[in-house]
């Protein structure tokens, strides 16, 4: 008897430490696997515990992702615009440094891939 209770008590607090995970799944999250990893990993520091919990509970919003995709057409742009002015001024650089945490890896590859010169 004592056996059952102990596994029915390993079984209870292995769901309350997994409760985030668990909540991500049931959300149907799309970074469920992300958040159940930081639980893993960070759960047993009762901080990374509850971080995981606000997150699985924090609802998905587009609307950063939204915001971000705006910055970064706005760097692009503004590097764009950069490199049309320092071909025109005949400068030495015809492409302008970017800055790397607005601009997404395509645009800065793209970029590099025109400074090759053409043999």
């Amino acid at each position: 008897m004592l056996k059952i209770i102990e596994g029915a008590v390993f079984l209870g607090a292995l769901a309350l430490y997994l409760t985030p995970a668990i909540i991500a799944d049931a959300r149907n999250r799309e970074d469920a696997f992300a958040l159940t990893m930081v639980n893993i990993l960070l759960g047993w520091t009762v901080i990374g515990w509850f971080a995981a919990l606000v997150w699985a509970r924090h609802p998905v919003s587009g609307r950063n992702l939204r915001h971000f995709a705006k910055r970064a057409q706005r760097a692009v742009a503004r590097a764009t615009i950069d490199g049309i002015v320092a071909r025109a001024s005949n400068r030495n650089s015809s492409i302008p440094m970017f800055n790397r945490r607005l601009v997404p890896v395509v645009a800065r590859i793209a970029a590099h891939s025109h400074r090759r010169p053409h043999i």
